[in-house]
């Protein structure tokens, strides 16, 4: 663990607007890895409603705040095999329905964010031939290995390879719970847009400040923010907004289950108010699975009857 005196910060204006006027919105530590003991700041922004990490550290502590535990990282080894069962069957529907979306004749795909590769794989197994599929990440390791597969892969961020990628071309182009960790969103919708070819189609999937949890554990304990790792969190307008003001047209909005906010806000609770490490290690997102099953289907209900969930999925498209 390092101090706040040795972790490099910098001071940044709103991801989405750019303007330097906000408000005090949130304060809370690193309750899920414990890489500092710094307090980290979430701020509003007084035009947009974005909500964002300010002061947030610098591009050089990026491998501190995501620690080689993190769980992107060794996916199969931290969630349960019950619940991992669960989420390929969810995700395979998930990818049916992009694929309702944009069509699967010489579908051209772009996974921005894409980890290990699942969806990739996915498509490959539905029938998309690789050549046609990309993925983009950080992790070295994670390209070399879909790359061996047969896949496109590019390592470093959407605006760095953008040059090496076919600019107008892509079909399908998705952003899962990746948007909320970059540091100029816009920028990053910018470039996909150039990205995909007329008609094509965007989905985000990213967290949402309005929803009941958000309001319980607002001032310090929700599970969406991740700190430090969440740098801007949007809402539905802003969300919006942006995307449109980038040339794309929203199609959809659907609410989806966040059952990970609900556990991760209850855990940070018990550790750090409560100062419960057995119960804070009880209430792990990954490994509690009937924990996991009461949230998903509260909010699949909550969901049904038209409320707003903590996590969202925008549909776009290229006009």
């Amino acid at each position: 663990m390092i101090s706040g005196s040795k972790m490099q910060m910098e001071t940044v204006s709103c991801g989405v607007c750019h303007s330097t006027q906000s408000k005090p919105y949130a304060s809370g530590q690193d309750f899920e890895y414990s890489t500092s003991e710094v307090e980290f700041q979430m701020v509003e922004c007084v035009d947009c409603e974005n909500v964002y990490l300010n002061p947030r550290p610098s591009s050089a502590e990026l491998g501190v705040i995501y620690p080689p535990n993190y769980y992107s990282y060794n996916y199969d080894d931290v969630i349960s095999p019950v619940a991992r069962f669960a989420k390929d069957k969810l995700d395979r529907a998930k990818v049916k329905s992009w694929l309702k979306l944009a069509g699967k004749d010489a579908l051209q795909f772009l996974d921005v964010g894409c980890g290990n590769g699942r969806y990739l794989e996915m498509l490959s197994q539905l029938g998309v031939a690789k050549e046609k599929l990309y993925g983009v990440e950080m992790s070295t390791e994670c390209i070399d290995h879909l790359k061996s597969q047969g896949f496109n892969g590019l390592c470093g961020r959407i605006e760095d390879v953008e040059p090496d990628l076919p600019v107008g071309q892509f079909d399908l182009i998705v952003l899962l719970q990746v948007i909320e960790h970059v540091e100029d969103p816009a920028k990053m919708v910018a470039v996909l847009s150039r990205l995909l070819k007329s008609g094509g189609i965007l989905v985000i999937e990213t967290p949402n400040t309005r929803s009941l949890d958000v309001s319980l554990f607002r001032r310090r304990y929700w599970g969406g923010y991740h700190f430090p790792r969440h740098w801007n969190l949007f809402n539905q307008d802003n969300l919006s907004n942006m995307v449109q003001a980038n040339g794309l047209t929203v199609k959809s909005i659907k609410y989806l289950p966040a059952h990970t906010f609900w556990i991760y806000s209850l855990h940070h609770f018990a550790k750090d108010k409560l100062k419960s490490k057995l119960l804070a290690n009880w209430l792990n997102p990954f490994q509690n699975v009937p924990l996991l099953c009461i949230f998903t289907g509260f909010d699949l209900v909550r969901a049904k009857l038209g409320s707003r969930t903590s996590n969202m999925q925008v549909v776009a498209q290229r006009p």
